[in-house]
């Protein structure tokens, strides 16, 4: 996906009737999530994010290491998230991304609410990370990339 059409996509995110393109996301190229993250997330995102998940707001930013009213006020003037806010919004979708493509490969993803299925995924305690939820993991990039990984186990039938 080229610089333009990210930004393009961008903007088109900012707004709460257009859905976050998780798969899209996903499937970016590092060097084009990097630009992203380095543009900033759209606040509003975030938003979108908590219903497509299903999440309490509290409960999805205290899960992100996110102020509740720093998130309110940017949303409300329309700002961008800091990088160190948007790498963790992003990894997020990634995730959502993730289980998206999942579903796709396996042929049947017909009614299949990724977002849906991940929420509740992350609130379950895993015995891959010795009780702890997938959830508990997300304020960092480590952790999010443990919970990637994890998904990845899920999906090749290896225990997770």
């Amino acid at each position: 996906m080229s610089e333009p059409a990210l930004k393009h996509r961008q903007k088109r995110s900012a707004t709460a009737a257009n859905p976050v393109a998780y798969r899209e996301i996903y499937l970016a190229s590092a060097v084009e999530r990097v630009r992203l993250i380095r543009a900033g997330i759209p606040a509003v995102t975030v938003k979108r994010m908590i219903r497509d998940l299903h999440f309490e707001q509290g409960d999805f930013l205290r899960a992100l290491n996110l102020k509740t009213a720093t998130v309110n006020r940017k949303v409300a003037r329309e700002e961008l998230l800091s990088s160190d806010d948007s790498a963790r919004v992003l990894g997020i979708a990634e995730l959502v991304g993730q289980v998206e493509s999942m579903v796709e490969e396996s042929g049947n993803s017909d009614g299949f609410d990724a977002a849906a299925w991940l929420s509740k995924w992350l609130r379950e305690p895993l015995p891959a990370f010795a009780g702890t939820r997938p959830i508990d993991l997300l304020d960092t990039i480590v952790g999010q990339s443990l919970v990637g990984r994890a998904l990845a186990q899920v999906q090749s039938g290896a225990y997770a």
